[in-house]
């Protein structure tokens, strides 16, 4: 399994090929702020807004976000329905409303996000949500994070022969226990990328 523990790792944190800048462009202009993406939600109503209104950003997090070398934007590809969306979202957008200055959230639905999930797909060769693009002003890519956190996707995917009962159950108390953070730390390191030349 060390191979896919690398895969996970190098999806979050190695440089990534990514098209030209011109093609987030549309895309970040179709997104809509979080807001209105959770006054559109109809599905797991209460679990995204109770974890949006309950959730917490620590002190650590937001130094990091205040100290970030520009402004960035965070698209993701996600959908109400998605329990991996709902978990993740939420802390995501809470950040970005505690530090307006450097950080702005929009969303777009799948249909109109797929050439970026195509892109970046888990590890597993999977088109997922939330995928969640970290760009700069110019819409260039700095990073994307796919699916969940590392640690937990790594679990994840080793144990696909637990039965599906068992294994939401795991995921749902890891998320539970990890309130956030480790999605909060892994936006933040793609964050703090600066651009590649001609990206």
């Amino acid at each position: 399994m060390q191979t896919l523990a690398w895969g996970v790792v190098t999806l979050l944190l190695a440089g990534i090929a990514s098209p030209r800048q011109a093609e987030y462009g549309p895309m970040w202009d179709e997104a809509v702020p979080f807001h209105a993406f959770l006054e559109g939600v109809k599905a797991r109503q209460d679990q995204w807004r109770t974890r949006f209104a309950n959730a917490g950003v620590d002190a650590e997090a937001l130094n990091e976000a205040r100290a970030l070398p520009g402004r960035r934007r965070l698209l993701a590809v996600a959908e109400d329905r998605c329990s991996d969306s709902a978990w993740a979202l939420p802390y995501i957008a809470k950040l970005a409303a505690a530090v307006p200055e450097k950080l702005e959230l929009r969303v777009i639905g799948p249909a109109q996000g797929r050439s970026l999930q195509s892109r970046h797909l888990t590890p597993d060769g999977r088109l997922a949500t939330p995928t969640v693009a970290v760009l700069d002003e110019q819409n260039r890519l700095l990073g994307v994070w796919v699916e969940r956190p590392a640690e937990l996707q790594k679990w994840y995917l080793e144990n696909l022969d637990v039965p599906t009962d068992e294994r939401y159950a795991h995921v749902n108390r890891w998320y539970t226990d990890d309130a956030g953070r480790s999605t909060v730390r892994e936006i933040l390191a793609l964050a703090r990328r600066q651009p590649r030349e001609g990206k």
